[in-house]
């Protein structure tokens, strides 16, 4: 006997993170060649160099630093005070380590975006399949909070370490603060991860009482 077919109220949201995945899984078919044959560099695989941004208090003592116009500015006006919130270390003949700790320190942030669009694309499945009202979904929307909050969270430490390893290959001492200083979350992102876990636990709830309501009627 045929299932009967489920609205998927979600088939716009589906349709652009189906899109999205498709340019996303093209752009590393396409990256793999240039890999391979040296034309071209992924995530920092296969740069020539390996930069990394630092705060200027993690790189340390800056020559020229305590002046009104510490930054350099020319074009700056004579009662403006500059300071170079970070400074960006390049090494254009890197060592095999500074390679690696420059993919550490880049490579996390697609990763994560890679992750979250491959879950909420499940999500959309899952709708499809089972309806909005389903123990299922409700489920997987409480995953997806717990992803971007967990995934976030290890992202962060990942990028801090691999960057103040990166920083420490190119500089003779660093400031006292340098690990801590590379450490970055994004309020936005959290904000979104317990609204999903809320939406999730919400959604749990709304599923348990239309079935005390169908059990009802």
């Amino acid at each position: 006997m045929k299932k009967p077919s489920v609205e998927n109220t979600l088939a716009p949201l589906e349709l652009v993170l189906s899109v999205a995945g498709a340019l996303t899984a093209l752009a590393l078919v396409a990256a793999v060649p240039l890999l391979i044959f040296g034309s071209g560099s992924f995530l920092g695989i296969g740069a020539d160099d390996a930069c990394v941004d630092a705060p200027q208090s993690a790189v340390g003592w800056v020559s020229g630093a305590g002046g009104r116009n510490e930054a350099h500015v020319v074009a700056a006006h004579h009662d403006i005070s500059t300071t170079a919130a970070q400074i960006r270390l390049c090494d254009f003949a890197p060592s095999t380590s500074q390679h690696v700790w420059s993919v550490v320190a880049t490579a996390p942030d697609f990763l994560y975006a890679l992750g979250f669009l491959v879950l909420a694309w499940r999500l959309t499945r899952t709708a499809r399949r089972r309806g909005l009202f389903s123990p299922h979904l409700a489920l997987g929307v409480g995953r997806l909070g717990l992803y971007v909050l967990l995934g976030a969270f290890a992202t962060s430490l990942i990028r801090m370490w691999g960057s103040s390893r990166l920083l420490a290959t190119m500089v003779d001492h660093t400031g006292f603060n340098a690990v801590l200083s590379f450490f970055h979350l994004s309020w936005a992102i959290l904000f979104a991860g317990f609204g999903l876990l809320t939406v999730g636990r919400v959604m749990a709830v709304s599923v348990r009482m239309q079935r005390e309501i169908d059990a009802t009627v």
